[in-house]
């Protein structure tokens, strides 16, 4: 793929491996990339804005663009967005039906929830989901249902509002597994719980997102090592009531991962929540 920002990738993966498709129960393509923004901003340099918009933004991203102040947002906006073109062009090829990552544009919806547009009919587009923290944006794609994806650097900023999103008996469960001290513990694997709810957020296709209280971790199950990095499957229940009006019980399944500093959550379905 003729893509301006390889120095920029971190990590790419197209994830139809048996080991992902198990941890997720989920049985199609998907794909997730990892772009260093410290070297993005570096690659934009070499370009005025004016040139780097006209090139590699479609009209209305060049307009919501221009009402970012801040360079730092204007870095992440970016960086989340050249990501997910990269992996949604890189699905489209695997179906044979390649369009490239420049003529395709990520569009928010009503909710916020981004997806890929493309002045074409010829294709079904990929669903895409965004993520960015620190230094790193990240983006994932799959090629039938839904996904979604979570990264977090790892700060103690977590431990503080844990309250939001963790219930006493989630808290035990994820300290479980973890070796290092405890005010690592506590970082570490509370991040891992964020970046999985977070992850499982985004691929509620629900009128509103359920609140991360809503979303029961119930089990942590290990998984082989991928690339010399931990990997772990964490089982959740969500109880809601769906558009009909009839209450459901929603089993969800999350890969989650250590980056060094980061946490890397994944998650994918062929079905929805409706």
């Amino acid at each position: 793929m003729d893509f301006p920002f390889e120095d920029c990738i971190v990590a790419v993966e197209n994830l139809s491996v048996p080991l992902y498709r198990e941890l997720l129960e989920y049985q199609h393509n998907m794909a997730y990339l990892l772009l260093d923004l410290r070297r993005l901003e570096e690659q934009m340099l070499k370009f005025t804005e004016q040139n780097f918009m006209a090139r590699y933004l479609s009209g209305p991203e060049q307009v919501y663009l221009n009402t970012l102040t801040s360079d730092k947002r204007k870095r992440e906006w970016l960086g989340g967005r050249f990501a997910a073109r990269y992996v949604g062009a890189d699905m489209l090829a695997h179906k044979q039906n390649p369009v490239p990552w420049f003529q395709l544009a990520v569009i928010a919806d009503s909710n916020g929830r981004p997806f890929l547009y493309a002045d074409t009919k010829r294709n079904v587009l990929p669903d895409i989901s965004i993520s960015h923290s620190g230094g790193l944006a990240a983006a994932m794609a799959v090629s039938k249902g839904l996904c979604g994806i979570d990264i977090q650097k790892v700060t103690d900023r977590v431990v503080k509002v844990r309250d939001r999103f963790c219930t006493p008996k989630e808290e035990q469960l994820v300290l479980s597994l973890c070796n290092a001290s405890r005010e690592l513990q506590s970082s570490a694997g509370l991040t891992r719980l964020w970046a999985a709810k977070e992850a499982l957020r985004k691929v509620a296709n629900t009128r509103s997102l359920p609140g991360f209280l809503e979303l029961e971790l119930t089990d942590i199950r290990e998984g082989p090592a991928q690339k010399g990095q931990a990997l772990w499957q964490y089982i959740f229940v969500w109880n809601h009531t769906v558009m009909s009006g009839n209450p459901v019980t929603e089993k969800c399944c999350v890969a989650v991962t250590a980056l060094g500093d980061y946490v890397l959550a994944l998650t994918a379905r062929d079905d929805t929540f409706t």
